[in-house]
């Protein structure tokens, strides 16, 4: 028996019934009565079976997105400009990044002293970084935080970028730029866009976004892609709620997962253990936040570098297969790649 995964894509506040969001269910209702209808009352309007059809593409298809999202997804791809153009502008405080608008970033670079697993420095970055954003959250607009893991010739190379000017802990060094982090280079260039990868004058990348880890192996995942080699970055993104906006999310989330809970059992439905779980989380999330705890948006993407085209799918192929054996779930960005690589530059541009 199966454990389910830990997701990053899906919202805590997003109710479900029966493994589906209330709204699906109730359109997988409304189609089957429609298409019954149509199928089994004689002269049946024609507007039953457009409308039971154009209501089918909104239920879930694999891996999870439904088939009028992939159908967008595949429409939109077909029809925007292919060529991004991404303008990098460096002064002494700051660097600003022109794509889907500008922002605005402050970057600094890890000052690496020896293995962090093994002195148990790692656990001190981390509460570190915590508190950075706790400090970013009392802001009153969100701020985006990023660390980018790139493994060159030279060694290990870990930066971060915060969209919003704030002290940054100790071991942390200010960079004058984010030259060569997540495939950027200074001054203004093109991308190119193909359904699988995109292409700049750094040669070929394709970026796969972390959906989901098997409960428990997150650092034995994250350890196994650290072995794969220089052509593979880690790109951690956050975003900080500010604290108002968080506290509204963390209570709405609790109220309507209670709610249908309270609902199912009226009902005479079984509360599983695990909704039960989850609303204990949330609570826990909701009573954390209120005592002045950060409440973030997460995502993690996965860049694959290579000189050609071969190379790329080979590299590809060795980082799904780890990936499985890591129990890592991939989502590929077929059709995405020029949103995938825009959202894991510094700052996430178009988050």
């Amino acid at each position: 028996m199966t454990s389910p995964t830990v997701t990053l894509g899906d919202s805590d506040a997003v109710a479900r019934w029966c493994g589906l969001e209330r709204h699906r269910v109730a359109v997988a209702v409304l189609v089957v009565a429609l298409a019954g209808d149509a199928l089994l009352r004689p002269s049946a309007p024609g507007w039953e079976y457009v409308i039971a059809a154009a209501l089918a593409l909104t239920l879930p298809g694999r891996p999870g997105a439904s088939w009028g999202e992939r159908l967008s997804v595949e429409l939109r791809y077909v029809l925007r400009r292919h060529v991004t153009w991404i303008d990098l502008d460096v002064d002494s405080g700051a660097t600003t990044l022109h794509l889907r608008g500008s922002r605005r970033l402050w970057c600094y670079e890890l000052t690496h002293r020896g293995r962090l697993d093994l002195s148990g420095a790692h656990a001190v970055l981390a509460r570190r970084l915590a508190h950075l954003a706790e400090s970013l959250a009392l802001s009153d607009t969100p701020a985006h935080l990023a660390l980018h893991v790139d493994v060159d010739r030279t060694g290990t190379r870990t930066s971060l970028s915060v969209t919003s000017s704030a002290p940054p802990p100790l071991e942390w060094r200010p960079r004058s730029s984010p030259e060569g982090v997540g495939g950027l280079a200074t001054g203004r260039w093109a991308v190119l866009e193909r359904r699988h990868y995109v292409r700049s004058a750094r040669g070929l990348r394709r970026t796969l976004r972390v959906e989901g880890f098997a409960p428990g192996r997150e650092a034995a995942a994250l350890e196994a892609l650290g072995d794969l080699g220089a052509w593979l970055s880690l790109s951690l993104h956050a975003e900080v709620l500010a604290v108002a906006r968080a506290r509204r999310t963390t209570a709405r989330a609790v109220h309507r997962v209670g709610s249908d809970g309270a609902l199912a059992r009226a009902a005479g439905f079984r509360w599983s253990a695990r909704r039960e779980l989850e609303l204990d989380t949330l609570r826990r999330r909701e009573q954390a936040v209120a005592s002045g705890a950060a409440l973030c948006r997460w995502a993690l993407y996965l860049v694959v570098c290579a000189a050609t085209l071969p190379e790329l799918r080979r590299r590809v192929d060795e980082l799904e297969a780890v990936s499985r054996g890591a129990g890592l779930r991939l989502d590929r960005g077929t059709a995405r790649q020029g949103d995938y690589f825009a959202y894991q530059l510094p700052g996430g541009p178009g988050w």
